[in-house]
């Protein structure tokens, strides 16, 4: 009979392999199982995003399937190698040829040549021998096509195709390309968004290569809030804890804001929080339990900033490209800025710098979010002013929304070189009280409340 003990870590464990569905990871689960299964030109697919985002979990959801609908016993449809931040360059290619023999050597014929291969016996060994590193590229090549491997994912890839400062950025590149074009076997390269610059570094790469950008759920975007909350209802009836899920839903946006809007960070936050409790002896899946193992305030502004410093330079990059082409065509170019330069906006706290260009920063304003409408008769609120609160205070309560003490909207504030200030924004239409938590102004000064203000 299982103790409560083992009873509890059985369900903690049934929690932690939960993998959400949501329409993020089923678009790119849809365009994965294409490029596997269907005509393509291209060999190499690179998949970025930001931290969290779930690339790693359609890899290993795709991985898993493929090998359960596979009938045939003498194939492996799929290999998944792990890239290392230790090995640059030609460790890097030494790595990603050991671990491919060593999931492929179940082979009699595989298993034979690698015992034959010192680079692939002696773990540690280094050569600058050609011919032992042929052997090894050969008995790679040659174990994908005896066991007809349909793809190879690695994770982390932008580990892989890292070099030192003796070779070229394309060597890595170069090297993959042709070991993909000789075995013609896909491989889908998952990383951060330094990935996108691996697909452009050339035009035989660009030829070969197609990018995918896994995009987070985005609370600017109406369609996208009610994903995620969807996502958020469905994670939340699988904790094996007592759930008010209504009153938690209510705070939907709290959710996104602190996960920043990834599915894979909301669901490690919850397991945390669930292995927490369980140690506490604690039943019930409350907010304040939730606040206590949230992403800590430097955590999320690392993590944010990178998201939206990877997200800009990808945009910037492909609207840049698309001004070339028009160029190129000789067509008239359209939606372009000063000096022809195109019109994508920096993120808050993301330089752009320029030939011949001095610092540009965005404007300290805020797009409406969620499901506050444009109308073309909307008036600005008065309000717009440096918020009285220690930027220490702020960011270690953990709470970014600020309410407006004119007409009660909300907005999500972060420090810039140590001041908060409410940006210039529409007014609030409707009076329906806030409830979620929040910084709002009353005659004590600045302070954290939740649930509706008195007297309205």
């Amino acid at each position: 009979m299982l103790t409560r003990e083992d009873a509890e870590l059985t369900r903690l464990q049934a929690f932690k392999d939960f993998k959400v569905k949501h329409p993020r990871l089923e678009e790119m689960d849809e365009v994965l199982m294409r490029a596997i299964h269907g005509y393509r030109s291209f060999t190499l697919l690179a998949l970025y995003g930001a931290s969290g985002v779930g690339k790693s979990t359609v890899m290993k959801q795709i991985a898993s399937r493929c090998r359960e609908e596979e009938a045939d016993p003498a194939v492996v449809p799929v290999v998944v190698v792990q890239a290392s931040p230790e090995d640059i360059g030609t460790s890097a290619r030494l790595d990603y040829y050991r671990q491919v023999l060593a999931q492929l050597q179940r082979h009699t014929a595989v298993r034979d040549r690698a015992r034959s291969l010192p680079l692939f016996t002696t773990p540690g060994k280094k050569s600058q021998d050609p011919a032992e590193w042929l052997d090894m590229r050969d008995a790679v090549e040659y174990a994908l096509e005896l066991l007809r491997v349909k793809v190879v994912f690695v994770d982390e890839a932008q580990h892989l195709m890292s070099v030192d400062a003796h070779h070229k950025p394309t060597t890595q590149l170069d090297w993959l390309k042709t070991l993909t074009n000789r075995t013609n076997v896909l491989h889908v390269l998952a990383g951060n968004f330094d990935l996108y610059d691996c697909c452009h570094l050339n035009g035989q790469a660009a030829r070969r290569m197609r990018d995918l950008h896994f995009s987070r759920y985005h609370l600017d975007n109406e369609t996208e809030c009610k994903e995620f909350a969807g996502a958020l209802k469905r994670l939340l009836e699988q904790v094996p804890l007592t759930v008010d899920i209504p009153d938690l839903l209510t705070h939907w946006r709290w959710f996104g804001e602190w996960s920043l809007g990834c599915i894979g960070v909301l669901g490690d936050w919850m397991v945390e929080t669930v292995d927490a409790l369980y140690k506490e002896g604690k039943t019930t899946l409350t907010m304040e339990a939730l606040t206590r193992h949230a992403l800590q305030s430097d955590q999320r502004v690392r993590m944010e900033m990178e998201a939206r410093t990877g997200e800009y330079k990808v945009a910037r990059a492909k609207a840049q490209s698309e001004l070339d082409l028009q160029r190129l065509l000789g067509t008239t170019p359209m939606l372009t800025g000063a000096n022809g330069a195109n019109p994508v906006p920096a993120p808050i706290g993301v330089e752009a710098h320029g030939r011949g260009s001095t610092r540009i920063e965005r404007a300290a304003t805020r797009d409406p979010v969620g499901d506050q409408m444009q109308t073309a008769n909307t008036l600005k609120c008065t309000f717009a002013d440096r918020v009285e609160i220690v930027p220490k205070q702020f960011l270690d309560s953990g709470v970014a929304r600020v309410e407006c003490p004119e007409c009660q909207a909300l907005r999500q504030i972060t420090p810039r070189r140590g001041v908060i200030r409410y940006p210039s924004h529409d007014k609030r239409k409707t009076r329906a009280p806030q409830t979620e938590p929040r910084w709002a102004q009353d005659e004590a000064g600045w302070n954290i409340i939740s649930g509706a203000k008195k007297g309205l």
